[in-house]
């Protein structure tokens, strides 16, 4: 792998983040809320790119799923997008569309549908996606695929996957060089809160 720094960012609500439901691979759109923060967030990253204080991004990566295309294009960094189906968040299975309650999830469990993706699949999908990268990229993606990248920065394995959480539309920033990859920003939502 060659030196690289990710610019991280989650995608904008939904109504299922709302409604605390399972989408994995759904294609579930932004709701007027999600908009507002992806806007935000934009007009930050332009501040901060401006300022210096952020490497601007040389390409742009986003998962295929509207959620994800939609948060970057009101980054304001579309005619770099491009997507990637690897992106995509975790599968988990029959869970998708439903609430922890209906399928009996307990906060904090490590129970997963039988029929969901395992942690080691969606890690590997995602190392393979950063082993070319050079540069300065942006990834807007999902939580839990994200998650994999901030885990494996910190030199854990898939397990710690689980010690991150990625509020909607938060910004974390990680390099990666041979021996030596640091997480600068994790999970910075200073955008959504008042006066950016």
């Amino acid at each position: 792998m060659s030196t690289c720094t990710l610019l991280l960012v989650r995608h904008g609500e939904t109504d299922w983040n709302a409604e605390q439901r399972w989408q994995g691979q759904c294609d579930v759109p932004l709701n007027e809320t999600g908009r507002v923060q992806a806007r935000r967030l934009g007009t930050r990253l332009a501040r901060l790119w401006e300022q210096g204080t952020l490497p601007r991004p040389a390409r742009v990566l986003v998962s295929d799923l509207s959620r994800a295309i939609e948060t970057a294009q009101l980054l304001n960094v579309a005619p770099l997008l491009e997507t990637d189906i690897r992106l995509r968040e975790r599968g988990f299975g029959s869970w998708e569309g439903r609430t922890s309650t209906e399928v009996g999830h307990a906060p904090g469990s490590r129970e997963r549908a039988p029929d969901a993706e395992s942690l080691e699949s969606v890690w590997e999908r995602m190392r393979a996606v950063i082993e070319p990268l050079e540069g300065v990229v942006l990834i807007v993606g999902h939580g839990g695929a994200l998650r994999a990248l901030l885990a494996h920065a910190a030199g854990h394995g898939p397990e710690g996957m689980r010690h991150f959480t990625l509020a909607n539309t938060s910004l974390s920033v990680v390099t990666y060089a041979p021996q030596d990859s640091k997480l600068l920003r994790l999970n910075d939502i200073a955008h959504l809160e008042d006066g950016i």
